[in-house]
């Protein structure tokens, strides 16, 4: 089974205008309007993959029942702990000219410290019956910026066999780094901004990232690289591929996609070339559907099949 930890969930809308002008009104079509975070979008992924999933995280009042019974339809296990404040929105604008997506996410409320130990515990139990747990996204207010670092060390302690995926970026991150990890999975704009480099290629890139897995007790890195493909390292080797050929709908959930498919991969011991082909498979299939509606097996499948150019570059 894998966990996914999501302390700051949300609902995505998702709107698309055929071009974006800044300084006009712009006439929208709602597309849709998915209740999630990003953890959560782990799981659905997991889950229309065929994998054993659990949703672990807070939840508010106002978004409970829409939460969870969009979780109960897929089948899907979650434990969350409702606390006060209400459920934040994130809307997602689609320029289908330029089939690119423009982000405002809200904060949402904050939760206190004893909230977050509690999510931290439970985290810890869950691990022991879990081979991964992805601890996923922004942080709500009222939790530190060590709060990945904490739910790490608890899980390794409680559950010295679970594999502990982060996937978030600058200060968050590099306190999770402080214990050891599996994998990261930044695209390049979080990677230069969490690391502090400034990459003009994938050779620079490939030496930033040995830099990093150096200073860090690290399995494996993944840096998304957007339209361009994607990156992955591990200790051994270096490989590289380019973004499969899809009808690009939306962007949301495809870094979250990325991650659901490298873990079923791993999961599955496979080597490190289809552990990037699985998370870009996973992704690709995610972004050519509207919304935050993420990857089917079925789609999946037929993205596996597609030459996307895996090689190696070290």
């Amino acid at each position: 089974m894998i966990a996914t930890v999501t302390a700051n969930p949300c609902i995505d809308k998702t709107v698309a205008v055929e071009k974006f002008d800044l300084y006009k009104m712009n006439r929208v079509r709602v597309i849709r309007t998915d209740f999630g975070g990003k953890g959560i979008n782990v799981s659905i992924a997991l889950q229309n993959l065929g994998a054993e999933t659990v949703c672990l995280g807070f939840n508010f009042p106002d978004g409970r029942e829409a939460l969870e019974n969009q979780l109960k339809g897929k089948n899907i296990l979650h434990h969350f702990i409702e606390v006060p404040g209400k459920l934040r929105l994130c809307t997602k604008i689609f320029d289908q000219s330029l089939k690119h997506t423009i982000e405002m996410n809200e904060y949402g409320s904050g939760v206190n410290s004893e909230d977050g130990i509690r999510l931290i515990g439970q985290a810890a139990e869950t691990a022991k019956k879990c081979s991964f747990i992805t601890l996923s996204g922004s942080l709500p207010a009222g939790l530190g910026e060590d709060f990945y670092l904490q739910c790490a060390r608890a899980v390794r302690q409680a559950a010295p066999d679970c594999r502990i995926v982060v996937d978030a970026e600058k200060k968050q991150l590099l306190k999770a780094l402080e214990t050891p990890l599996c994998f990261i999975k930044p695209n390049i704009h979080e990677f230069q901004d969490t690391f502090g480099c400034k990459v003009n290629s994938l050779e620079e890139l490939d030496t930033a990232v040995q830099k990093v897995l150096d200073r860090y007790e690290l399995e494996m890195i993944c840096v998304s690289l957007g339209a361009e493909g994607a990156y992955l390292s591990d200790r051994k080797s270096a490989w590289c591929c380019r973004s499969p050929k899809v009808e690009v709908r939306s962007i949301q959930g495809a870094g979250d996609s990325v991650v659901a498919g490298m873990c079923l991969a791993l999961e599955q011991g496979l080597p490190p070339e289809e552990v990037l082909h699985y998370g870009m498979a996973a992704a690709g299939d995610s972004i050519s559907r509207e919304g935050t509606q993420l990857c089917e097996r079925e789609g999946f499948r037929q993205l596996l099949k597609q030459d996307i150019g895996i090689k190696r570059i070290r």
